[in-house]
């Protein structure tokens, strides 16, 4: 006997869009800028100090900024963090 399923994520639509433009990268000749950001939980400034040893050793190019906020309240990036990073990395701990 069949069954209708439902689908409980409701009726959404998926709209095309350009992927981002490409900018600075990882072992090129310019200075890159990694964000590590962190809800200070458990284990997650331990995974973001272990990245940016990994990184750090093995790219020239890479200087690192953190940036930290309360596991219970949403985030609050400063002016420093989103207008100097390249990229950023989150860790959430639990």
């Amino acid at each position: 006997m069949a069954q209708d399923l439902m689908n409980p994520c409701g009726i959404f639509a998926n709209e095309d869009a350009p992927l981002a433009v490409r900018g600075k990268m990882i072992g090129g000749d310019d200075k890159v800028v990694i964000g590590l950001f962190s809800n200070q939980k458990a284990n997650a400034d331990l995974f973001m100090d272990n990245l940016e040893n990994l990184l750090g050793a093995r790219f020239d190019n890479v200087e690192f900024l953190r940036g930290y906020k309360a596991a219970s309240v949403p985030a609050n990036f400063s002016d420093e963090f989103l207008d100097r990073c390249d990229f950023v990395a989150a860790g959430f701990g639990d």
